[in-house]
């Protein structure tokens, strides 16, 4: 028996083995992402994906409910405007703003804001804008786009009226 007690107690140990802060920033990051809503969760990745190259990224919790009220607002039929499609739509958002990052080649510092991020991606002239904005027409239905076939919005029927951001 005490054998037993003394193997656990090894066993035990190795498990508790210090972790490196990037280890435990990950681990708190992804806590904080999967605590709330599903839609609070999308609009989280969302923001989290522009924060990659904003030097002051919005926080989140400050800007989600506003942004998930804004995107709910342009879905159309305004019937259809749950949280579920609108979870889509920022799922949607979220891998092209990503894609944008690698084209960019952007860093915590290429933009001051969430804002100029926004605002160069719609207006700027580098290839690296023209096929952001080709993206997010398709993944909005924008300009008579279709989706993504992997997005899951072709099946919702839904488009966006405009842009929400």
């Amino acid at each position: 028996m005490v054998f037993f007690l003394l193997t656990g107690i090894v066993s035990g140990a190795n498990g508790c083995t210090k972790k490196s802060k990037k280890d435990s920033d990950a681990e708190l990051l992804a806590s904080i992402l999967s605590q709330g809503t599903a839609i609070d969760s999308a609009c989280q990745r969302f923001i989290s994906s522009e924060a990659n190259c904003v030097a002051v990224p919005d926080s989140s919790s400050a800007v989600c409910s506003g942004l998930i009220s804004r995107l709910k607002g342009e879905i159309l039929p305004q019937e259809l405007n749950t949280d579920a499609v609108a979870i889509l739509y920022f799922d949607c958002f979220t891998k092209i703003n990503l894609t944008y990052n690698i084209a960019k080649a952007c860093n915590r510092n290429s933009f001051n804001s969430n804002s100029d991020y926004r605002k160069v991606q719609r207006t700027g002239s580098s290839q690296a804008e023209l096929s952001f904005r080709e993206s997010f027409n398709k993944c909005g239905s924008l300009e008579n786009e279709v989706p993504p076939a992997d997005s899951g919005l072709s099946e919702t029927n839904t488009i966006l009226r405009t842009d929400p951001f």
